[in-house]
């Protein structure tokens, strides 16, 4: 192996290995002191490492382009907010906000994106692997100070909204570097779908799992159009493939959609693990059922499931007698596996859907996740 070839991956690798020691660490690394050794990894590299210069015709055209999608992104999701609501953020602008957090980000985006243009001029698929990651351990430690780990739904809201979101977005702009040298269309591309929430009052409150995939998707929209406009190369593809290939996409969406509207339980219909076996032989624990949203216009029948609140924890058991006391009704309920009734009773307002289907078996991943973060 060449020297300069051993040089660059020492580096990278330091990168990566310092990355995932913030994580680890990341009450002692501020994103001031982040800012600061990437700015310092950033001179060092253009020092040590030699690289080549991408010129392409395109640049401002994609830099136009850039800006758009960033603003469109935004945009989607104040669209978004208008249904789903919005809140006011924690964060007021102010120089003590500019300072503390526009500033870092800003400074750790352009120490980023130049770091990335110069292991990527290179051209090595070692540089390109190595650079996903360091990139996505990068935007990972830019959100990780705002969750607290110690319960699932933070690990998953980590999972999904986070790491999974970065890989396709620094996907997208590894292709961008690589193809066209253009670090400065990521740069305000990122400013501007990262830094609206420091400078707006209002954020939209949309689900966490519908902002995942939106993150996730978009960038490859934003490859497909910049490859169907710029890429010289025009493969010829039959009618067939291209029904093939677009059937295969629209599904994919479909699915995806599905998914997000199902675990967000905001719309008509619902999901939810089975964490106890209360309802074993009917619903078994570590099966997953999926729940139409109540009205309480509709009547409840004996012998339904329903899922319903109770102190504060939702639950999944069967109605075995309904009351009617002056107009107001009484639900009393029982698991399958129980041999007494549930303490009291369930009126309208704590009842959530009825259950329509069960899928056995899926949710144990769950339940085992969830057993680790609770010891």
């Amino acid at each position: 192996m060449k020297i300069d070839k051993l040089k660059v991956y020492i580096l990278e690798f330091m990168l990566v290995v310092f990355l995932l020691f913030t994580i680890f660490f990341s009450n002692i690394f501020n994103k001031t002191i982040i800012a600061i050794v990437l700015l310092i990894f950033m001179v060092i590299s253009l020092k040590l490492i030699k690289r080549r210069k991408i010129l392409s015709m395109h640049n401002k055209q994609i830099t136009v382009l850039m800006l758009a999608f960033g603003v469109i992104y935004v945009a989607v999701l104040y669209i978004l907010g208008i249904y789903f609501g919005f809140y006011k953020s924690s964060i007021t602008f102010s120089i003590w906000t500019i300072i503390n957090y526009i500033i870092p980000y800003i400074v750790i985006i352009i120490a980023s994106e130049i770091i990335r243009n110069i292991y990527l001029s290179r051209d090595e698929k070692l540089n390109s692997g190595l650079m996903l990651i360091a990139m996505t351990l990068i935007e990972t430690i830019l959100y990780i100070s705002t969750y607290n780990m110690s319960t699932l739904n933070d690990y998953l809201t980590l999972v999904g909204f986070i790491i999974f979101a970065a890989i396709a977005c620094n996907l997208l702009y590894n292709s961008i570097t690589i193809k066209y040298g253009n670090s400065v269309a990521i740069i305000i591309y990122r400013i501007i779908t990262t830094m609206y929430v420091y400078i707006f009052p209002i954020i939209p409150d949309v689900y966490i799992f519908l902002q995942s995939m939106i993150r996730m998707v978009y960038p490859y929209m934003i490859y497909l159009i910049l490859e169907g406009i710029y890429t010289k190369e025009k493969f010829v593809m039959s009618r067939k493939d291209r029904v093939k290939n677009n059937v295969v996409t629209a599904l994919a969406i479909i699915i995806a959609l599905m998914i997000v509207l199902i675990i967000s339980c905001r719309f008509k219909y619902g999901a939810l693990v089975v964490g106890s076996g209360s309802m074993t032989g009917t619903i078994n624990k570590g099966d997953i059922i999926i729940y139409e949203n109540y009205n309480e216009e509709e009547q409840i029948e004996k012998g339904e499931i329903i899922v319903f609140n109770k102190d504060n924890t939702r639950v999944i058991h069967r109605v075995i007698e309904v009351k009617n006391t002056s107009g107001e009704y009484h639900y009393y309920t029982k698991g399958d596996a129980n041999q007494n009734m549930d303490d009291g009773n369930i009126q309208r307002q704590d009842v959530i859907g009825k259950v329509k289907l069960k899928i056995p078996y899926i949710g144990y991943l769950t339940l085992w996740l969830n057993d680790v973060f609770n010891k």
